[in-house]
């Protein structure tokens, strides 16, 4: 599977730009490190901003708890210290209400409690009650005359005398402050007294203090806009909590154990709350935090974030594009060049302005083409002097056994014939000499070169006599355009020698020409006997090779193929048709260039 992906991918660069593969490349890497540095970032700073808010959450809950613990400690020590007091147990333990002394003992013990309120603003009021249904109270007093022996908060105390109990909205009881507190505004604090010398309870000592104390501590330690921190008793009863909807929704059977933390919807809305418990009782402190509150900030970070990368991205596609530019722009120039350069375009350099890669690259381009182009200067100075020297042979191949039967004709015809014969030979030898010299020119008038011809086939033809006649076709239109010198009469020359004299009677040659798009054309027929079909193909294969073994050099048609392929290219030259017993045809393709 990795690999057919793989492959698939590789067929889908394959072709592709530089450019585009640079971009991609760029691109992706560029958004894949803005993405994983993104995420990765904000689930960091998530976790953090979870963990520093669990933390102050629970620095502000062990803040408050402990300031409670201190007023609950101290309101404890108080009892502690009543209880402790001789005065205290005695008026505890006496019995007989109708002496004259229990009235100065109940004073003194209220005066006692009085020190206490005077001492502490939190008391709202404390109230001593004896095992025999006496009392005597500091800033409360009894509603009805029921004995308060049968309070709730009485007999809890004496059936766990070894606690202090805690009693929140102390409802029903029959007491009331004299500071016209409710019962929602006061925390109650009872603890049994036991006799010193038997152990035995001996009554409760109660204390009432005023809740704007926890109020004061709670409300110091706030939890963001919308948290806040509240006391639940064992029951699940709020001691205290700011006033807050939330507070009455949250249950007290999702506490699990004495500390921990739970994440609950009210109100369509995800709720943290982080608890703890007093150890001494089974009070929890509870705070709670809306999680989108917290998590705000990560949630602006992580807009941020988003807007960031988008800018981050569009600057670095920018910059991409910019460097990508930098890097194709050159290349592409380089390309171009070498394009052109192909098509023979040798002058162009490739304008380096750098010397990095791209900078060396265009230099060695350049050295490259002079070197090609020096090469090929070479190689033309030296293709031109081989011409020059071949010219030279082929204007020095004036074959001896030729000027000696032309002059045994002009001694046969002296003595046959008037002299009007002799001088049209001695014409066309003139003729002949003279254009095949052309005063050291390689390019003659087409004009000329038939002049050259036909002076020629004047003197074969006196030669000869009724053996071999010619024709010349030639458009005046055509007589302008230059050609090579002396490329017809070894034509002319090979179809009477390999064609018309083995040939049995009259043999006649046809010289024509014509344009063909930008070409010159022209043909050389006789109607000879023709090459069979191998020896046909084998000159063909010579004329298209590039050079011609030894063998072929001895003939003049390829003399002049070579002469004219060295000149003009490889599109021009000579190709030749043929049937054996119904002649050839010799067809020269030149380009038309005005003399």
């Amino acid at each position: 599977m990795r690999t057919d992906w793989m492959s698939m991918l590789s067929g889908l660069f394959a072709n592709r730009s530089i450019r585009f593969k640079l971009l991609f490349y760029f691109v992706i890497i560029t958004l894949f490190s803005i993405l994983a540095l993104s995420f990765l970032g904000s689930t960091l700073y998530k976790n953090a901003i979870e963990e520093e808010t669990n933390a102050h959450t629970v620095q502000m809950m062990d803040q408050v708890k402990n300031h409670i613990e201190v007023y609950i400690q101290e309101m404890d020590n108080i009892i502690y210290y009543l209880s402790q007091d001789s005065s205290v147990i005695q008026f505890m333990k006496w019995s007989n209400t109708d002496s004259k002394h229990f009235p100065l003992l109940e004073s003194k013990v209220k005066k006692l409690q009085g020190v206490y309120l005077e001492k502490h603003v939190e008391i709202a009021g404390a109230m001593i009650v004896s095992g025999n249904n006496q009392f005597a109270s500091a800033g409360l007093e009894q509603i009805a005359r029921d004995p308060m022996t049968e309070e709730q908060w009485y007999k809890k105390a004496v059936l766990q005398p070894d606690h202090i109990h805690l009693f929140s909205h102390p409802i029903g009881r029959n007491i009331r402050g004299e500071q016209n507190l409710s019962a929602d505004q006061v925390l109650s604090f009872v603890r049994a007294v036991k006799d010193p010398a038997t152990g035995e309870v001996i009554g409760a000592i109660l204390i009432d203090m005023k809740l704007d104390i926890i109020q004061d501590i709670i409300e110091s330690a706030p939890l963001g806009k919308s948290g806040f921190i509240f006391i639940m008793d064992e029951n699940g009863g709020v001691v205290y909590s700011p006033v807050n909807p939330i507070v009455y929704r949250i249950s007290g059977s999702w506490l699990e154990g004495r500390s921990g933390k739970v994440f609950r919807h009210i109100n369509e809305q995800q709720y943290q709350m982080v608890y703890n418990t007093f150890p001494e009782f089974d009070w929890r402190i509870i705070g709670v935090f809306p999680l989108k509150e917290s998590l705000q900030v990560v949630a602006d970070i992580q807009f941020y974030t988003v807007i960031i990368a988008l800018v981050t991205l569009l600057l670095a596609f920018m910059a991409s594009w910019y460097f990508t530019n930098s890097i194709v722009r050159p290349v592409g120039k380089l390309r171009s060049l070498m394009k052109k350069v192909e098509e023979g375009e040798l002058h162009l350099r490739f304008p380096s302005k750098t010397k990095d890669e791209i900078g060396q690259l265009g230099s060695s381009f350049n050295n490259m083409v002079q070197e090609i182009d020096n090469l090929i200067h070479l190689v033309y100075l030296e293709q031109k002097e081989k011409r020059e020297a071949e010219l030279k042979i082929l204007q020095a191949q004036i074959k001896p056994h030729f000027l000696y039967n032309t002059l045994d004709t002009i001694q046969w015809m002296a003595q046959d014939r008037d002299a009007d014969d002799i001088v049209d030979i001695v014409v066309a030898l003139t003729h002949l000499f003279r254009i095949s010299l052309s005063k050291g020119r390689e390019v003659i008038p087409l004009s000329d070169e038939i002049q050259h011809v036909e002076s020629y086939l004047i003197i074969q033809m006196a030669r000869y006599e009724d053996k071999l006649s010619y024709e010349i076709d030639i458009p005046p239109e055509l007589a302008t355009q230059s050609v090579l010198k002396i490329i017809l009469q070894p034509l002319v020359e090979n179809a009477i020698y390999h064609g018309i004299k083995a040939k049995l009677g009259k043999g006649m040659i046809r010289i024509s020409g014509k344009a063909e798009e930008s070409r010159l054309v022209l043909v050389v027929e006789d109607d000879g006997i023709g090459f069979d079909a191998e020896r046909l193909a084998q000159m063909n294969e010579s004329f298209h090779a590039i050079r011609q073994s030894s063998e072929d050099r001895g003939y003049g048609l390829y003399n002049v193929n070579e002469r004219i392929k060295l000149t003009h290219g490889t599109g021009y030259g000579l190709t030749i048709e043929s049937e054996r017993g119904l002649g050839s045809k010799i067809v020269v393709r030149l380009p038309l260039m005005l003399a």
